[in-house]
Order: structure tokens, then sequence, then C-alpha cells
């Protein structure tokens, strides 16, 4: 059971390293999402380090606040820029989970460390 507690950890570092990962790379779909939203390429990459370095700096107990409430600004942020520019409410699902995953980090940090 103590176990389930490194289950959103682990679900979001690996949403990061996907995501950012393929802002970081340029990946063509993404660039497009992140062009209609009017974005500009190196924001995109920049936003996609941010994201890795955010989602793996959450196992590190010292660095977990800033982390998750950097993560929650960026997901939220996400969030935001798809409803601003009209998009259909299925594309802020990917944003929905991770923001809802790093408010249960930011949950569980407070009662607990989980990762030490």
């Amino acid at each position: 059971m103590k176990y389930l507690k490194f289950v959103p950890f682990g679900m979001l570092t690996l949403g990061c390293l996907l995501f950012g990962g393929m802002k970081v790379v340029g990946a063509e779909e993404m660039l497009k999402n992140m062009a209609n939203l009017n974005y500009p390429e190196w924001f995109t990459r920049l936003l996609g380090i941010g994201e890795i370095f955010f989602g793996v700096l959450i196992w590190m107990p010292k660095f977990r606040k800033e982390a998750v409430l950097l993560l929650f600004g960026i997901f939220s942020g996400a969030i935001g820029s798809h409803l601003g520019h009209g998009d259909p409410i299925n594309s802020i699902a990917p944003a929905s989970v991770f923001l809802f995953l790093t408010s249960i980090i930011f949950v569980l940090n407070k009662e607990q460390t989980p990762v030490n």
C-alpha cells in the first residue's frame, strides 16, 4: 500500500518526459498544435525543457514543492490557452490529467514526503 504513493509521481514524470520530449525534439504534430495556439517554436521547446526538468525534479524532496508549483503553472496555462482559443474540450484532457496528478503530489507532499 505504501508504494501506491509512487503511482502519481511515475505517471506525471512519464507524461512530462513524453510530451516535453516531443516539444524539445520538435515533433511535427506538437509544433503544429502549439503554432495553432500562436506560440513560437522557441517557446514550445522551452516549455518542453521545463516539463522534462520539473517532471524529474519532483522526485527530489528538496525541490519538490517548487517543481510541483511550476508544473501546476504550466498545466494551468495549457488549459487556459486551449480554452482561450476555443479548442474542443477533449484537447484539454492531457493537461487536465497532469494538473490533477500535480495536485495529488502536492497533497501527498504536504502530508508526508513519500520519496526520500
